[in-house]
């Protein structure tokens, strides 16, 4: 017999994992490159649905995902939000700034 959420803590690990390994860490971005910068956007992420302690890092890791995937090599964070007690959510605006 299959015990109820056993197997939560180790899909959020795994979530982590290949959501931080697969792609690259975007930079914050500085308030004097901003002129040499693309705007390519507002990005919001979410920490999914579950009763996780600690939403905040999935949800602001799925943002630089959805950053990354736009081309993003730098950030700006604009907010983080408690959706109830275990939730949230995060938004960032995506920048792509010449090397």
């Amino acid at each position: 017999m299959k015990s109820k959420g056993t197997g939560q803590p180790i899909l959020l690990l795994l979530t982590l994992f290949l959501s931080t390994s697969v792609l690259a860490k975007v930079d914050q971005i500085k308030p004097e490159d901003k002129a040499t910068c693309q705007l390519l956007g507002e990005v919001t992420g979410d920490s999914g649905y579950g009763k996780n302690m600690s939403w905040q890092p999935i949800a602001k890791t799925d943002a630089e995902r959805k950053a990354t995937s736009l081309g993003a090599t730098h950030v700006e964070w604009v907010s983080v939000q408690s959706i109830g007690s275990f939730n949230g959510k995060s938004t960032l605006k995506a920048y792509s700034c010449p090397p």
